[in-house]
């Protein structure tokens, strides 16, 4: 494993990883810790809806012994019921069971079962992911899916990108990304995650998602409206007049949504990129690469920038002559990694985005990932001396004095993590730019493991 440098000339001096927190929930998003946490909560939730569901059970046959123990009289008397009576020992029975016992048993079934369950799992649910953070995480796929031009059907079974995976979609995971879609704007694509959710309810427990709200009817709703917002009018009209609670009413329906047509009520502008980025994004781009004309740009060893290089020069790999980017291989060794990687946890929080007009970071929609900036005030000596040497490396890789470099941010960008496309230079006019000038230059660092 290794790690190799891309150097962007014209923007931003620094080293680069990204993160993602707030001051005032969990950072469920792009924390991996938090996620993990979760991933505790989750199991602990389970074991205690486990024993509450176990108390109930008891409660239950309880009860049953019960309505077994009163049914055996009744048994006795069955079809002759005036003989049955006519024995006082029955009667007296019959008497002292209609006055004595169902008091007992009406206290027992006011009596509250899990409450102490229940009021865990209250309190539990208050450090849970809220609205926000769902939001986030649908925003993450849905730029994957657009980025990728992936099929939901396939995302839905764990198929990414030609590379099958074991995570698999419920249909109320589905439900939900069609949801977005179709609330932003996006009919085609919804309607591809209403077909996967209708397939999956299927397959799946059918008392489970009418508990958890997700009902046959809740999707084909969706779907028809989908399908009428992209123009398939007769598709969804007989779609809802073959659903057995339609049936005839299926017409009327699918004649209201065609006159009710949807507004997006949300914007994914954040989620979604110029066609250019996504291929660059795409393996199809990349696997016709190879299908272009000869290329200008070169490979070779850099001995030039500082005299140093001459005794030990560093590998370089041209990627374009306008801008002019270069990637360095082998910059940061696996102990520097690793190094870098411990250096910044106890920093890492939610990466945010500068606001030239009110002069102030905020996290924003645009930026999904974790950060931490270096050296903190906190930094221990010997990690100011990585950074420092890992400093002196960067000014013999660009010949430029980092001296007035900005501090090197490492970024950590989760599954669907994302910033949106940008320049790192400010190009205003602030007491702080006119002090110490303004970027120049980039340089990112990414590791890469090559035995993954």
């Amino acid at each position: 494993m290794g790690a190799v440098i891309l150097c962007v000339v014209s923007i931003f001096l620094g080293l680069s990883w990204i993160a993602d927190s707030n001051m005032y929930r969990i950072n469920y998003v792009t924390s991996a810790e938090e996620k993990m946490d979760l991933i505790e909560k989750d199991r602990e939730l389970i074991i205690v809806l486990d024993s509450y569901a176990t108390e109930l059970k008891d409660k239950i046959i309880k009860l049953k012994r019960i309505v077994e123990a009163l049914k055996q009289p009744l048994e006795k008397a069955r079809n002759r019921e005036e003989e049955y009576l006519s024995n006082p020992i029955n009667r007296l029975s019959l008497m002292r069971q209609m006055h004595d016992d169902w008091e007992p048993v009406e206290k027992l079934l006011k009596q509250p079962v899990g409450q102490e369950k229940i009021a865990f799992i209250e309190k539990m649910r208050e450090d849970l992911p809220v609205e926000d953070d769902l939001i986030e995480a649908n925003q993450a796929l849905f730029r994957i899916v657009h980025t990728y031009d992936l099929e939901p059907k396939d995302v839905s079974t764990g198929l990414i990108d030609g590379v099958q995976y074991s995570g698999k979609m419920s249909a109320s995971d589905c439900l939900t990304m069609a949801a977005l879609s179709f609330n932003s704007g996006s009919y085609q694509i919804a309607s591809k995650w209403l077909s996967a959710a209708k397939d999956l309810l299927v397959e799946q427990p059918r008392k489970y998602h009418e508990v958890i709200g997700v009902t046959k009817a809740d999707v084909t709703l969706l779907l028809a409206r989908s399908l009428i917002a992209t123009g398939n009018v007769s598709i969804a009209r007989d779609m809802l007049m073959r659903d057995s609670m339609l049936g005839e009413a299926g017409n009327a329906l699918a004649l209201h949504f065609l006159r009710n047509t949807p507004k997006p009520s949300i914007s994914l502008e954040c989620c979604e990129s110029e066609e250019s980025f996504n291929h660059l994004c795409r393996s199809v781009s990349r696997r016709q690469a190879g299908d272009s004309k000869p290329s200008r740009l070169h490979c070779r060893y850099n001995t030039t920038t500082r005299p140093f290089l001459r005794l030990v020069p560093l590998r370089m790999e041209e990627l374009s002559l306008d801008p002019y980017v270069v990637l360095y291989h082998n910059v940061l060794s696996d102990p520097e990694i690793e190094k870098l990687k411990l250096m910044s946890e106890p920093f890492l929080e939610r990466a945010k985005v500068y606001r030239v007009e009110k002069g102030s970071d905020e996290v924003a929609p645009s930026r999904s990932a974790d950060g931490a900036w270096l050296p903190d005030p906190e930094t221990e000596p010997e990690d100011l001396e990585t950074l420092n040497r890992i400093g002196r490396r960067i000014g013999d890789i660009t010949g430029l004095s980092t001296c007035s470099g900005s501090q090197m941010q490492l970024l950590k960008y989760g599954f669907g993590g994302h910033f949106v496309p940008h320049y790192d230079y400010f190009d205003s006019k602030t007491s702080y730019l006119e002090a110490v000038g303004d970027r120049i230059a980039t340089v990112l660092f990414y590791p890469f493991n090559l035995t993954a």
